[in-house]
């Protein structure tokens, strides 16, 4: 599929469904190919294959942990060319502090937290030695802090303050940014049109900025 992304690469993660396949979507109608990741084997195979079938553009599918450190390395090489990297992963669970169990507090961070982390790094070295690139972080997570939502509220600001503080020291020409889809999805027409937008016009933000649907939506 030719389109103003044709040629370039995009890494994806929790793209085997949710807000990541929306991306991982969203980013194969402008032409750009696909490096579709995820935890679920069968899932992400099928996310891929249906991206080749219906937009014609390059998608590998690729699973692990990224909170693996080992796992973040081989993926992060398997996307190593991709210009930019949308981390959609995080499946965090609502409730008090005394209704969230330790358990599922740290698998939650595992996955909304140290994951996301741990690509930061690699993808940041790699963009770096190419002088360009785009690092967006859907962080979902309550707009202020909840204390009936705390899980996710505390995910939301360590997310928040990599967004801001990584954008003060990453290599000439990467950017990062958040953006911040709150509890409640967003519609996914207007949440595909925020991540073709994003990539597409990558310099229309401050390199730092948290963003909401409504502020892509919106900004002239």
């Amino acid at each position: 599929m030719n389109g103003p992304l044709s040629g370039k690469m995009a890494m994806v993660t929790g793209a085997s469904g949710g807000v990541g396949l929306v991306a991982a979507r969203a980013l194969a109608q402008t032409g750009c190919g696909v490096y579709v990741m995820g935890r679920n084997f069968v899932a992400t195979e099928q996310a891929a294959s249906d991206i080749r079938s219906d937009y014609g553009v390059e998608a590998e599918a690729h699973t692990g942990n990224p909170a693996n450190p080992a796992d973040a390395d081989v993926l992060a090489l398997a996307g190593s060319d991709a210009e930019f990297f949308f981390n959609c992963a995080g499946n965090v669970p609502r409730g008090s502090l005394d209704d969230i169990t330790d358990e599922a507090w740290r698998k939650s961070w595992e996955s909304a937290v140290f994951g996301p982390l741990n690509l930061v790094r690699e993808m940041a070295g790699h963009m770096g030695d190419e002088g360009r690139g785009l690092i967006v972080l859907v962080i979902d997570a309550p707009e202020a802090p909840l204390a009936g939502d705390i899980c996710a509220s505390a995910a939301g600001a360590a997310l928040r303050a990599v967004v801001q503080a990584l954008s003060q020291t990453l290599p000439q020409g990467v950017r990062i940014l958040g953006l911040i889809t709150g509890r409640e999805v967003p519609d996914p027409g207007r949440l595909s049109f925020a991540f073709t937008r994003l990539a597409l016009e990558p310099g229309r933000f401050a390199t730092g900025s948290l963003l909401s649907v409504a502020d892509i939506d919106t900004d002239e």
